[in-house]
């Protein structure tokens, strides 16, 4: 299952501070009306796509809504919330990382519910994908947060520098909306 696809660099960032790279689903997710849900009878997937779709610039409130509800699959399904070493809750996504092997069926069994990043987020479905994230660094790095592409080609996001002043900056609620307007500002097709 590929993480890379959902994620704006509001939520790298976050990870970045975590100092870990998760290989599952993170918090790049559309106009969420509401918590997404699972399927109900009748829906059709088209529908449940439509849920689960994140916005260019999703809000942190609207990717956590789509991935609480993703998560709360993968419980539903047998995968249990863990305990972070500093007593902090790791969720279901920390049981899958000690465990993926164990889990793997229940994750499978939520691919359909799992948060879709903004289709100009997806180097696949925009041909300016490398220029538009070259764009979005230099506009964020423009407000003093110093960035950094890793990967290539498909492969390509952004980082926050990982120095502990940069990372606090990145993470803090202006930083968060800086990150937020240049996103929307650098893959807004002109």
């Amino acid at each position: 299952m590929s993480m890379k696809t959902i994620i704006p660099a509001t939520l790298l960032l976050s990870l970045a501070a975590c100092g870990d790279q998760p290989d599952q689903p993170e918090p790049q997710v559309a106009a969420i009306p509401g918590a997404a849900t699972s399927a109900t009878p009748g829906t059709t997937s088209a529908n449940n796509a439509a849920v689960r779709q994140l916005p260019l610039g999703a809000t942190k409130e609207e990717i956590d809504r789509a991935y609480d509800a993703y998560y709360a699959c993968w419980t539903r399904n047998g995968v249990p919330s863990k305990t972070m070493p500093d007593g902090s809750d790791g969720g279901p996504l920390l049981s899958y990382k000690i465990d993926s092997k164990k889990y793997q069926p229940a994750v499978d069994a939520c691919a359909d519910q799992e948060p879709l990043n903004a289709p100009e987020l997806d180097p696949q479905q925009n041909a300016n994908y490398a220029d538009d994230l070259r764009e979005e660094k230099a506009c964020i790095e423009s407000h003093g947060i110093k960035m950094e592409i890793r990967g290539t080609g498909d492969d390509a996001s952004l980082w926050a520098v990982d120095t502990k002043a940069n990372i606090a900056k990145a993470n803090s609620d202006e930083g968060m909306e800086f990150q937020r307007q240049c996103e929307i500002s650098a893959f807004t097709q002109k």
